[in-house]
């Protein structure tokens, strides 16, 4: 989405020509924008007026800001510019587009069924990475900053056109030599992914964004919601008592490797949890199966996206996905011709349908003269077989030979 492909904008914002709202918090809002001096169009997240007045929220505001220019990693997204103009604080940051985790979510519950754990790794593989990049910064005269972001979350991660996984949103973001102080008893975050430690008075640090990282991998593997509550007093109960079970009790798919990445991040205990974002994602990578890379990652994406009605079969996430790898690399630079990837997925099982039940018709006849040509048949379906399982496809085809 570019503003100069769009109609005039909204508002001018000193050298920021302002477009669409993208969301709003209840310290600022965030609009799309552009300005001359920086190439993209950015994400400008201000203040709101009545804000300023509380010289706490300006600190922490400010703050967010001070810590960005800490991180430069392509997984976070970066900042361009702060400042204050006629009285507003703003930040601009870079602007991802891309759907978000929550939404990614949402629509595979509704239209694919169960994200393949391939996938789900692949996003918390870039995701650990981000993390420890913050974790482990260090300030220019060398001294360890210890930044915790606070809200990871499935609104907070964004895949990119790319196929680059991008954390954003650091306004709740602390180090270690933060000069803002929390008002006593106020939690911040959202409840369903703060660690059970934070809601007994705990410190929050890195193994917090670890367990908010297990919550949302179980969640995406198991497509529902681990600590749902309509009452905010029930959530935070259950994010303190709740049995939590491992994904595979919902998601055949996942592997008892990925139980124990994702488990290990959900113990309540922070000492059994994983003790940093590297060793995590060392976990993740050495997890056998398929490891994607960011072009198929966003491939998957994007297909899943194109599905509209509910999913025939549970799995039909993880056979796209097979198809994906299989097929010949896809230039993801520009944009993704998504029907004719669907097109040529939906035309092989068709061509494999035809066969097995054109096959099936000759082999019911018993003529003698015909039985070189049934040998040559079954030599041909016995290859189509091989093929179709590497794609994850022979159940159907069986299926579809029988009739």
């Amino acid at each position: 989405m570019d503003p100069a492909k769009q109609s005039a904008p909204k508002e001018r914002f000193g050298s920021y020509e302002v477009y669409e709202e993208l969301g709003a918090g209840g310290l600022a809002s965030v609009h799309l924008a552009r300005s001359r001096a920086i190439k993209s169009p950015v994400a400008l997240k201000r203040m709101f007026p009545h804000i300023a007045e509380n010289k706490e929220l300006v600190q922490s505001f400010i703050e967010e800001a001070r810590l960005a220019r800490h991180l430069k990693h392509p997984g976070i997204a970066r900042v361009y510019e702060f400042g204050r103009l006629r009285g507003t604080y703003f930040i601009a940051f870079e602007f991802v587009p891309g759907p978000t985790l929550q939404q990614l979510q949402k629509h595979c519950a509704l239209c694919v069924g169960f994200i393949p754990p391939a996938v789900v790794l692949a996003i918390a593989d870039q995701l650990c990475d981000a993390l420890d990049h913050a974790h482990t910064q260090k300030n220019e005269i060398g001294l360890h900053l210890g930044i915790v972001h606070r809200d990871v979350s499935p609104s907070n991660v964004i895949v990119s056109q790319s196929g680059q996984v991008k954390l954003i949103d650091f306004g709740l973001a602390k180090t270690k030599q933060s000069t803002v102080h929390s008002q006593s008893g106020v939690i911040k975050g959202k409840l369903n992914y703060v660690a059970p430690e934070y809601l007994i008075g705990g410190k929050p640090d890195a193994k917090g964004d670890l367990w908010a990282l297990g919550v949302m991998m179980h969640e995406l593997l198991t497509g529902r919601r681990l600590f749902d509550a309509v009452e905010v007093a029930d959530t935070l109960d259950r994010v303190r008592t709740l049995p939590i079970m491992p994904p595979s009790r919902t998601n055949p798919s996942v592997s008892k490797d990925v139980d124990h990445i994702v488990m290990t991040a959900l113990e309540r205990d922070p000492t059994r949890r994983w003790q940093s974002a590297a060793k995590m994602r060392a976990a993740v990578k050495s997890c056998g199966g398929v490891v994607l890379t960011q072009q198929q990652l966003v491939t998957w994406v994007e297909w899943a996206f194109t599905q509209k009605q509910p999913p025939v079969r549970e799995d039909s996430g993880l056979s796209a996905l097979h198809e994906i790898i299989e097929s010949k690399p896809i230039d993801v630079a520009g944009e993704l011709d998504l029907p004719a990837i669907s097109e040529a997925m939906l035309q092989r099982r068709r061509e494999s349908r035809a066969a097995m039940q054109v096959g099936a018709a000759m082999l019911q006849r018993n003529s003698p003269r015909r039985w070189p040509l049934v040998l040559l048949l079954l030599a041909l379906l016995a290859g189509s077989g091989v093929a179709a399982w590497k794609l994850g496809w022979l159940d159907s085809l069986v299926a579809a030979g029988s009739k």
